[in-house]
């Protein structure tokens, strides 16, 4: 990147090189970067299809609609094509203005599946339709599967290769035996298998898997980030493959079909149009995914969705278009290691914190703050005069203004102690949750590693549970700690838990030695491996005896 740098320094329109380092940016998960050098080329070559068309799915992959639609026009008056059509009308923006908008947004959006159902679409490239379009459904506090099932029949209809089928699964497709062999194969796949939240909840179970009954193949997305947490997944690992996705999709299914695996174990769908679009096919006997994105597919073929007896209401069965399989009792899905804490603490100003006063610390990337949320600031600031409520800025500058201009007209007496700071290491980020008073938990879609984190030093985390699961997570861990006391059962609950917390510095500390007392149960529990063998056995042994009860 430093020599891009400075060749544009040398040549600062030159499009070739420009594009490298949009390209380059975005591999390194600089999106904001990658689009500042796609807009510099767009002015330097308009007609540039490719450089639209790249644009436009990084903007769509973050929610940006307007620049979407923008670079979305732009695609369509260069080269007319369905797959421009299809996606410039599923367009979902990040951050939502109100409950109002939300509702108004669902409904285009399922009005527009819809229509594309009712008519005839050919698309050539899934991923200049896809990028991450449903994604940002998941954060509306509202059950996404109908809406899910048709955007995958919208897909299917359009490009019918999607639903390519391995040969050694074909005969009989599901019901047809795993392979005969020693140890049963599992796929594990996804893009993010570095120190990223999908690479810190997939290791321990890659490292833990009995080897003596589980042969494991990781299956990495390129281009990825590759670390320290990715050398640990790869050591563990029996074999390790590399898909690319500019090899296109045809590759990829026969890289995977080669594999012949039983599972094929999807660590997230939604956050990467590469797994997305490979998850419409048969690649093994069973296809499943867990909380890693926790929301449903809407897909043909992904068979399960596994989830927690801890996570779901009665209810929970019918959110998911995937069959739902529950593991019983446990804090977190994830065999997850005890957090690193530095023996060295920092100040609060060394770590862009308010000096004086109550920090309420909420840490969730930006698009998690329903609107809802803004009320329950509002009675905490309100009753905690002395406050801040504290948020990590997006590198995103649409995502920040959305945000703070939604703060300034909703909460207006109190917008000015609601503070954004920049993110930190992941060092820093340890030594700020030890620096901060409470951590706000957001409603409708908790914190994971998040609050995994927080508890590992005792901070006190405050949770709303919903009826979604992915509402419901911080409340399991408490479960399983015995502390009921940072549960909230209301939005005034909520806000009063919050504040003696945020006030009563006695209370505070007593919470705090009771997280830390009863935390060990979160971390590196042999449970959850256990469950999801328990898991792996029973959904092959059902392909073999398919007129069995559902496990």
């Amino acid at each position: 990147m430093d020599l891009l740098n400075e060749a544009l320094g040398v040549a600062p329109r030159a499009a070739k090189l420009l594009h490298a380092a949009a390209i380059l940016s975005n591999d390194v998960g600089r999106a904001d970067k990658a689009l500042d050098f796609l807009d510099r080329l767009i002015q330097t070559e308009p007609e540039n299809h490719k450089a639209c068309k790249d644009a436009y799915q990084i903007a769509v992959g973050i929610g940006l609609t307007d620049r979407a639609g923008e670079y979305a026009d732009k695609i369509l008056r260069l080269s007319p094509g369905d797959d421009a059509r299809i996606s410039r009308r599923l367009l979902l923006p990040a951050v939502q203005e109100s409950r109002e908008s939300i509702d108004s947004t669902r409904r285009a959006y399922g009005e527009a599946l819809a229509e594309l159902l009712r008519g005839e679409w050919s698309v050539a490239n899934p991923y200049a339709v896809f990028g991450n379009i449903s994604f940002f459904l998941a954060y509306h506090g509202q059950p996404d599967r109908d809406l899910q099932i048709s955007a995958a029949s919208v897909y299917a209809k359009a490009l019918p290769a999607l639903l390519y089928v391995a040969p050694h699964c074909r005969k009989g497709n599901r019901t047809q035996a795993p392979r005969s062999s020693a140890r049963i194969r599992i796929g594990f796949i996804s893009r993010f298998l570095y120190t990223h939240s999908i690479g810190k909840t997939t290791r321990g179970l890659v490292e833990r898997l009995d080897r003596e009954r589980f042969e494991i193949v990781v299956i990495r997305i390129a281009p990825s980030e590759d670390d320290e947490t990715t050398a640990l997944i790869r050591a563990a690992a029996d074999h390790v493959i590399s898909i690319d996705s500019a090899a296109g999709l045809t590759q990829a299914h026969a890289q995977i079909a080669a594999l012949e695996l039983d599972i094929l174990f999807y660590q997230d769908i939604g956050m990467d149009p590469m797994s997305y679009s490979l998850s419409f096919a048969r690649l093994a006997h069973v296809q499943c995914v867990s909380y890693g994105h926790p929301n449903t597919t809407g897909v043909p073929n992904m068979d399960y969705f596994v989830s927690n007896d801890l996570y779901e209401t009665q209810e929970g069965a019918q959110h998911y278009s995937e069959r739902l399989f529950l593991l019983h009792d446990l804090p977190t899905l994830a065999y997850y290691y005890r957090p690193t804490v530095s023996a060295q603490s920092a100040s609060r100003q060394d770590l862009g914190l308010p000096h004086k006063g109550t920090i309420y610390l909420c840490p969730q990337v930006l698009f998690k703050l329903h609107p809802d949320f803004d009320a329950l600031i509002a009675g905490i600031l309100e009753r905690d005069p002395l406050g801040h409520v504290v948020l990590i800025r997006s590198p995103y500058a649409e995502w920040n203004d959305r945000l703070a201009g939604r703060f300034e007209r909703h909460l207006p007496r109190h917008s000015g102690r609601i503070v954004f700071i920049p993110a930190v290491t992941s060092a820093q980020f340890m030594q700020m949750l030890a620096a901060s008073d409470v951590m706000l938990d957001t409603p409708h879609f908790n914190g994971m590693n998040s609050s995994l984190e927080a508890l590992a030093v005792g901070l006190p985390v405050v949770t709303l549970p919903t009826q979604l699961q992915r509402g419901r997570h911080t409340r399991a861990m408490y479960l399983k700690m015995g502390i009921a006391d940072c549960v909230a059962c209301s939005e005034e609950n909520y806000i009063d838990i919050a504040v003696r917390l945020g006030t009563d510095a006695d209370y505070r500390r007593t919470i705090r030695e009771l997280i830390l007392k009863r935390n060990g149960v979160l971390y590196e529990d042999g449970r959850v491996v256990r469950e999801f063998e328990r898991f792996f056995f029973a959904t092959l042994s059902e392909l073999d005896n398919p007129s069995t009860d559902s496990p």
